[in-house]
């Protein structure tokens, strides 16, 4: 268990040192949060792997952490999808998220259930996303476009999250948590390959 979380950490670490080099070669307000996004979760993640070792409980981080993932990867959809409307409805999500993330500090045994409603809106986001772009001319060369493969990576992660963390209760230790490595590690991947093979010239 412990070899996969070492490598899924691994695999984080590569994805932002890509990430970086082509925000410093491009200098792209995607990529630029993208970065960020993925930085936080290699320190937070480093953090969480170094306290399962010590066996201790690393709530804290992750709670400020899923709290800031979600600010950003909304950012990141407010820039992809111009619609006034739309950005409406992703400040009204921040803000109701913003509140319910709150609410955890007073009961911890509700955090799961903020990754799964965390992970509902960015499914829906993605799924704005994906709409906005098949109704778009940008469709006929969605492979060289990095919010198309980032999108796909985080629908990797989210879409299957969401049943996971929704029958976490009934789970009896840690063992089945491999999944959320594989996930994680499915997700940096794709992502990875999108910052090689995608046009970051193109201005979001």
């Amino acid at each position: 268990m412990l070899k996969l979380d070492y490598f899924r950490l691994f695999t984080q670490i590569i994805t932002a040192l890509i990430s970086l080099w082509f925000l410093l070669k491009y200098k792209n307000k995607f990529i630029l949060l993208l970065t960020a996004l993925l930085f936080l979760s290699m320190i937070v993640e480093s953090i969480g792997v170094y306290f399962l070792m010590i066996e201790k409980s690393s709530f804290i981080y992750s709670h400020f952490y899923v709290l800031f993932q979600f600010f950003i990867i909304s950012i990141m959809y407010g820039i992809l999808i111009k619609s006034k409307k739309i950005k409406r409805l992703l400040f009204i999500f921040s803000i109701s998220y913003f509140f319910l993330w709150l609410m955890v500090f007073l009961e911890r045994d509700y955090f799961p259930y903020l990754i799964i409603i965390g992970g509902v809106v960015i499914s829906i986001y993605i799924f704005m996303y994906l709409r906005k772009l098949l109704l778009s001319n940008e469709i006929l060369n969605y492979k060289e476009l990095l919010p198309f493969w980032v999108s796909v990576g985080f629908l990797v992660f989210y879409l299957p999250s969401i049943p996971f963390f929704s029958m976490h209760k009934y789970f009896q230790d840690r063992s089945i948590f491999y999944v959320i490595n594989i996930l994680i590690i499915g997700m940096n991947i794709i992502i990875s390959f999108g910052l090689i093979w995608s046009n970051k010239k193109v201005e979001y």
